[in-house]
């Protein structure tokens, strides 16, 4: 044990030490195993841990090189990743840049290729970027500008000035209690309509969008045609409709691509910490020819880069993860489990006074609650799941997320399941209702 860490949470007890990952459980050093619903706890783990198929590509790949710089020579294994991440694709981007290691490098990444494309057309002034509150993108300073983390706030300081928000888009907390699915998804459209001719349109580069409002609101998929709306506002004032797919893309949904389920095109679409399920970092943004001919003939290059770009050993992570993902078993089977999920938890606690809504895409979905001290109510199913049933969820603030592995079994997730009803019932049982 050591006190030389900086830790994140400096004033609680020293967090449970990880001796080993197998599968969907990791066990650890006091010698406990636990069954994580949480895909590690930032839902990166989609394949488990210790993914024998993944591991021997590593090893075979460190005994050739770790990294080769992306902007001076060709790595045969990103354009094999390239070509299979395009391959099942119903949208119609066919361009993938390499960003960096994290979620929040490629939302930047995205951005700045937004930018430059505007740049090389002579609409210079195109420097504002909308986005929605309730959303997250990364913890670097224009992520976090474009992202809503109530407490970060502090650093507003440091955010540029050029950045405005909308509303989230969330059927169960703003659909009017008259309004048809079709007029919600109008009124949101028509509030970013709104906010790039207050802004002016010859001034806002791009819109940002989680294509499902993630874990801080916890898994809202969009209304029907939602995205088609926005996709008719920004093309109306030139604006670039930005993607973000870090939490809810590589077959999380069903799809490889969120977007996919909604028949949109975005103009960039970003991912990150799924990508190579969490054995190494890595993140890309993709995009389209028409962008690629504009930089071409522009400054003939594209300008954003980072270090550790196409990460060979990251690559060849990812590369195998995708084979993997890129199934009809493995996307099929998502979206067996996700709709177990979600009609078990209807069916045994839709009449509960508690319960709000189940909700989600695939395997991400999140039960909405409502309860005194919703907050502690989530610590304490947490708590009990973990204590009396060795199960990691994560509860809090007014929802459970659940982002387990998808391979996860059909056993597994009903006993998970059977624990998570029971627990929610006795939790509920005994709690203050005033």
């Amino acid at each position: 044990m050591s006190n030389k860490l900086l830790r994140t949470f400096l004033n609680e007890p020293i967090p449970t030490y990880i001796d080993r990952g197998e599968g969907i459980y990791l066990y650890t050093k006091d010698g406990k195993k636990l069954l994580d619903t949480t895909g590690g706890f930032t839902s990166h783990a989609i394949l488990g841990w210790s993914n024998k198929r993944i591991i021997e590509a590593m090893k075979r790949q460190l005994d050739k090189i770790t990294h080769i710089d992306y902007k001076v020579y060709s790595d045969e294994n990103r354009d094999k990743l390239a070509e299979l991440l395009l391959s099942r694709a119903e949208h119609k981007l066919n361009r993938v840049y390499f960003a960096g290691n994290s979620g929040g490098e490629a939302c930047e990444a995205a951005m700045k290729l937004s930018y430059q494309y505007h740049y090389d057309l002579g609409k210079k002034e195109k420097t504002w970027f909308i986005s929605r509150y309730q959303s997250y993108h990364g913890s670097s300073t224009d992520a976090l500008a474009v992202g809503d983390r109530p407490n970060l706030d502090f650093y507003k300081p440091l955010f540029p000035k050029n950045r405005a928000k909308i509303s989230e888009h969330n059927q169960y907390r703003y659909k009017e209690e008259n309004e048809s699915l079709e007029d919600y998804s109008k009124r949101c459209a028509k509030e970013l309509e709104d906010k790039i001719l207050q802004i002016g349109p010859e001034k806002v580069c791009a819109f940002i969008g989680e294509t499902v409002m993630g874990g801080l609101i916890g898994n809202v998929p969009p209304v029907p045609n939602h995205w088609k709306d926005i996709r008719e506002v920004c093309d109306k004032y030139d604006v670039h409709l930005i993607l973000d797919e870090v939490f809810c893309g590589t077959g999380t949904s069903g799809k490889i691509y969120c977007c996919d389920w909604d028949g949109v095109t975005p103009d960039f679409l970003f991912m990150g910490k799924t990508l190579a399920a969490g054995y190494t970092p890595i993140s890309i943004v993709l995009t389209n020819d028409k962008i690629e001919k504009v930089f071409k003939e522009g400054q003939g290059r594209v300008q954003h880069s980072t270090t550790h770009q196409g990460h060979s050993l990251a690559v060849v992570a990812a590369l195998e993860t995708q084979r993997i993902i890129h199934t009809d078993e493995i996307l099929n089977h998502v979206c067996k489990m996700g709709e177990l999920l979600r009609n078990r938890i209807n069916h045994e606690l839709s009449s509960h006074p508690f319960f709000m809504n189940v909700r989600g895409r695939g395997l991400r979905d999140s039960v909405e609650y409502k309860c005194p001290n919703q907050n502690e109510f989530g610590i304490k199913l947490t708590q009990i799941m973990k204590d009396e049933h060795n199960i990691l969820i994560d509860g809090k603030w007014h929802r459970v997320c659940f982002s387990p592995a998808l391979n996860i079994k059909e056993e597994e997730l009903n006993l998970v399941l059977d624990c998570f009803i029971k627990t929610f019932k006795k939790v509920a049982e005994n709690w203050p209702v005033s």
